[in-house]
């Protein structure tokens, strides 16, 4: 039978995970207003949305 909650030493992980994808999420905030290539513009923009998809499930992980 499957297990409805997470290990002491899983949720740590789970945290760890998360301090590290919101600090990403704030570099490539930051790194956007100062990139003048396109390019890398829009790459950065994709990493915001895909970091904030990935906190949110983090953050559902976590509140089980």
């Amino acid at each position: 039978m499957a297990q409805d909650y997470l290990a002491v030493h899983e949720k740590a992980e789970l945290h760890e995970m998360l301090m590290f994808k919101t600090n990403c999420l704030q570099k490539s905030q930051a790194m956007q207003s100062l990139v003048q290539d396109q390019e890398l513009k829009t790459l950065l923009q994709q990493d915001v949305k895909a970091s904030q998809t990935n906190i949110k499930a983090l953050q559902q992980l976590l509140s089980q």
